[in-house]
């Protein structure tokens, strides 16, 4: 991070680490070497064939899909997501066939590639200001952390603006030329920042990695990134055909954002500090950092760069963590750069440390295997806390650091070498813990909510009842979907409205202002229009008639005729002729 030179002493061009004694090289011939690459190639095969896409990208997917079949491109409709994202999960899913599992596969194997892509690149531009063993570490550990992305985490804008961004750093300080890096570097920071806006944060991040690294370099992509974000930006206002319009009117549906009530500080770092536990215990690499930290900063020769080190790090969390608080729903999502950060660190803590001692932080990577191979939180008993659970495994790893610190300063004679490739398996194993059957995918205020397993069991749900559905509806006849967009991407019968699930019609009526926005009154017209669809699909669940406003109430009920749901998730609705 900080103490990263622009090219490599002559010891290390020798082979040997320039930060202490000699250490082995990651030798994937070695036996530790092939068990830490089968085991990594299984996992990823695990998840690849059985975790799936969480809800909200069907809901994109779905939209994408729906209204595609109607002819109408991703520039012309709405999907809760800006105009590059759509474009780029539409460029995607049309690289995928088949079942809806084999696509989910499908696209999950395509986010791998990007993965590996994302990690040689690192990898490429690392290796002329590192040692070979620790650019390996760094760039094979943050591509893991990603393709090891919780299912909620996975293909998110949040995840995909890591990928341009990481993409970004490694041409930032891979190219030689400071005009030509910058060049290459501004475009894919600026799709980072237009996958949803609020990634920008992410883009801030890697700006701020680039600057701790090189301070020209830093200053010129930042100048570069405004511009390219601008052009970008400037690019999707013009070919949207509502772009403008939904980024004025998507704030006022957000009923948590920032500013919509009065901020108290104490709470909100309550807050804070829960979502924190709760992000630890779905992915629980982030515990590790402190004590990577700790280890890291142990190895830089100086105590200014000791302090500079502390300060990027409490600096990437910060601004992590503003995004999160800043958008006010708490998602996990929202927070995915965080175990990236950690995991990146934890990896340049055990290189360094092989570099200076010979051997890895034991301690630190022994707890990494235990809080994989038991995944953290999911064994404990209901009434207790997962964020207390989650906050003594962070203490435990600043103590784990500490031992280390303490045992590598302790004469004694030299232990046994342990092979690079044994620490990297710990290491991938912790990051391994979110595919578990029982980890938790969405954990709330210290309560698992929702695991893996019972996320598949939703989707399943989800799956039956919409073949109910498609048993009432004549084959590929266009319907209005009246209900989340999951249920639509299992029904999958085209509708011609642009917003293919009403999501301005679905707020509480105390959001008086909604009512009046250019979008819902679209969303209106699409229900209320001359000749609307003869079929309506409707989720009472997701749309209460009985909570939204109700003038909006009485314009469905005068459009459509629906049956009584009686227990069931979908119901059909005919056109009143």
């Amino acid at each position: 991070m900080t103490d990263i030179s622009t090219s490599p002493p002559p010891a290390a061009r020798r082979g040997r680490s320039p930060h202490g004694p000699a250490a082995r090289r990651l030798r994937l011939t070695s036996p530790a070497g092939w068990t830490t690459a089968l085991t990594t190639v299984a996992l990823l095969l695990h998840t690849t064939l059985t975790a799936g896409v969480f809800l909200d990208i069907r809901y994109v997917l779905a939209a994408l899909r729906t209204t595609g079949a109607s002819g109408l491109s991703p520039s012309e409709i709405f999907a809760h997501r800006p105009f590059f994202y759509r474009w780029l999960l539409d460029g995607l899913d049309s690289l995928t066939g088949g079942s809806n599992a084999v696509r989910e596969a499908l696209l999950r194997l395509i986010g791998i590639a990007l993965c590996a892509a994302t990690g040689l690149l690192l990898h490429r531009a690392l290796r002329r200001r590192m040692p070979e063993r620790d650019a390996v570490l760094v760039s094979g550990l943050t591509a893991l952390t990603l393709a090891f992305a919780p299912v909620i985490d996975y293909l998110q804008p949040e995840w995909f603006a890591i990928v341009f961004a990481a993409g970004a750093v490694a041409a930032a300080l891979g190219v030689r030329d400071l005009w030509q890096a910058a060049a290459l570097a501004a475009p894919p920071l600026g799709l980072a920042v237009l996958m949803k806006f609020s990634t920008a944060g992410t883009a801030a991040m890697a700006l701020l990695v680039v600057f701790a690294v090189d301070r020209v370099r830093g200053l010129l992509l930042a100048a570069a990134t405004a511009v390219g974000t601008g052009l970008l930006f400037a690019f999707s206002a013009w070919s949207g055909s509502r772009e403008l319009q939904w980024l004025r009117d998507m704030p006022h549906i957000n009923a948590h954002a920032l500013g919509k009530d009065p901020v108290v500080v104490p709470d909100l770092l309550l807050r804070t500090a829960d979502y924190l536990g709760d992000r630890i215990a779905v992915t629980p690499v982030l515990a590790l950092l402190p004590g990577a930290l700790l280890l890291f900063a142990a190895t830089l020769p100086s105590r200014r760069r000791r302090v500079e080190a502390v300060l990027v790090t409490l600096l990437l969390l910060v601004v992590a963590l503003a995004v999160v608080v800043y958008q006010g729903n708490w998602f996990a999502y929202h927070g995915e750069s965080l175990p990236v950060v950690a995991a990146a660190l934890t990896a340049l803590a055990i290189g360094r440390w092989y570099g200076a001692h010979g051997r890895p932080p034991l301690c630190l990577t022994g707890l990494a295997l235990l809080y994989g191979a038991a995944p953290l939180l999911t064994l404990v008993r209901e009434d207790v806390d997962t964020d207390v659970v989650a906050w003594l495994a962070s203490a435990a790893a600043l103590l784990a650091g500490a031992v280390d610190l303490r045992w590598a300063r302790a004469a004694r004679p030299r232990g046994l070498r342990v092979p690079v490739a044994l620490p990297v398996l710990a290491v991938v194993v912790c990051l391994a813990a979110t595919v578990w059957p029982l980890s938790g995918v969405r954990v709330i205020e210290g309560r698992i909510v929702t695991t893996n397993a019972e996320l598949k069991e939703q989707a399943r749900s989800a799956a039956a009842a919409a073949e109910q559905v498609d048993a009432e509806l004549p084959d590929g006849v266009p319907v209005l979907y009246l209900a989340f967009g999951q249920q639509a991407y299992y029904i999958g019968h085209p509708t011609a409205c642009r917003y293919p699930f009403p999501t301005f019609l679905n707020v509480p009526e105390q959001l008086t202002d909604v009512p009046s926005l250019e979008s819902t009154r679209e969303n209106v017209r699409c229900v209320t229009q001359e000749h609307p669809a003869a079929y309506a699909v409707y989720q009472p669940s997701w749309l209460s008639l009985g909570v939204i406003d109700p003038r909006i109430a009485a314009d469905i009920r005068r459009a459509y005729r629906c049956p009584e749901p009686e227990g069931r998730q979908l119901v059909v609705c005919t056109a009143r002729r």
